[in-house]
């Protein structure tokens, strides 16, 4: 048999070729570029530039190692503050696939041995079954002079986070506490003899049921009306006329005409209790009557209803008419030269043509309604 020759390797040179081993990941580690967020598919926090110190400090924890698929939990950030000192953290956990942020961070702070400690919650929310992923994340602490925020016990203020992802507060300034990465497991909705029975989608009898618990109805049902009573009653004492209003069929229903009739009427007299002709205001005064006399004339025909200036109406009515209202057409024409010319008639005479008019008006409702009978 061949015998096998082994050759022999000194103790020393082993011990010399593990120690460079061991060196060389770590220097090969100082060349890897900064990064300014986490790998979305390790979580892991990142990266800063050489000469920002590292505190290990931070106590981290899960709220649960198991939760159900779309079910939230939280993570616990522990650090203890010194105090003078800004705190800088951010307000959601960077996103990775399966855990997003479900809100926005809440902190706390607790007597330490020096300063104080600072416990951030970050609710979370999980999507993706089996093993995930929850990501790291950087809190850095640097001093606190000139930086405005929330106070905290000890001189330590809450900076903001834009400051520090805008560069405006340099990293290389600031102590960093870096969260590692966590795992959570994410278990299915769907359960195991869900799957194994067969899933069915449950019918509308199903889903209504006619298993129903009747004295809930039944009470459901009588404080239905008896709320519609108690509205009910709430209405008639707010609105008491409509308790004691008369019914349609039996309230006697007013002519039309004879509403506008009066309403003509009462706006003339309306018009000369206002004294306007008295203060110097003839042009309005007249405006104001012959405007009320146009619109009372303007519902005997419908075509008179149309854009005409108040000539054309006037002629119109005298050619209805046969000019028997020579008063009438007096004082409108008086009206028209007082609105769009400089007469100003004294007050007995705008008086006098205001008489005319509602003598007119007068004696046209009183015709009308004769007729009618």
């Amino acid at each position: 048999m061949r015998g096998t020759r082994v050759r022999c390797v000194p103790v020393w040179a082993v011990s010399a070729m593990l120690a460079v081993a061991a060196v060389a990941p770590v220097a090969a580690s100082a060349n890897v570029p900064a990064r300014s967020t986490p790998d979305p598919q390790t979580g892991e926090p990142a990266q800063v530039a050489p000469g920002v110190p590292v505190i290990m400090d931070a106590v981290v924890s899960l709220s649960t190692d198991t939760v159900g698929q779309g079910d939230v939990f939280h993570l616990s950030v522990g650090l203890p503050v010194p105090p003078g000192s800004a705190v800088y953290f951010p307000d959601t956990v960077p996103l990775v696939f399966s855990v997003e942020s479900f809100r926005p961070v809440t902190w706390s702070v607790g007597q330490g041995a020096q300063g104080v400690e600072l416990t951030l919650t970050y609710p979370l929310i999980a999507f993706r079954v089996g093993l995930a992923p929850v990501s790291g994340l950087d809190v850095y602490i640097g001093p606190a002079a000139g930086v405005r925020g929330e106070r905290l016990p000890g001189g330590s203020v809450v900076g903001s986070w834009t400051d520090v992802e805008s560069g405006s507060v340099p990293r290389a300034r600031l102590t960093r506490a870096a969260v590692a990465r966590q795992d959570i497991w994410v278990s299915s909705a769907i359960e195991l003899v869900d799957i194994t029975d067969g899933l069915d989608p449950r019918p509308p009898a199903d889903v209504l049921g006619a298993d129903w618990n009747r004295p809930s109805v039944a009470a459901i049902l009588v404080l239905s009306v008896l709320l519609l009573a108690v509205a009910a009653s709430v209405a008639r004492e707010l609105r008491p006329d409509l308790a004691e209003a008369i019914p349609p069929e039996v309230a006697p229903q007013m002519d039309s005409a004879s509403v506008r009739w009066q309403k003509a009427l009462d706006e003339l007299d309306r018009i000369l209790a206002l004294g306007l002709h008295r203060e110097g205001r003839t042009d309005e005064f007249y405006r104001l009557s012959s405007g009320v006399v146009r619109t009372f004339v303007e519902d005997f025909e419908e075509e008179w209803r149309s854009s005409l200036t108040s000539s054309e109406l006037m002629r119109r009515l005298e050619a209805r008419t046969n000019g028997s209202a020579p008063e009438l057409f007096t004082s409108m024409r008086a009206a028209e030269v007082v609105k769009f010319g400089r007469l100003r008639p004294d007050a007995s005479i705008a008086e006098g043509h205001w008489r005319a008019l509602k003598s007119w008006v007068h004696r046209s409702g009183a015709a009308s309604s004769s007729q009618d009978s």
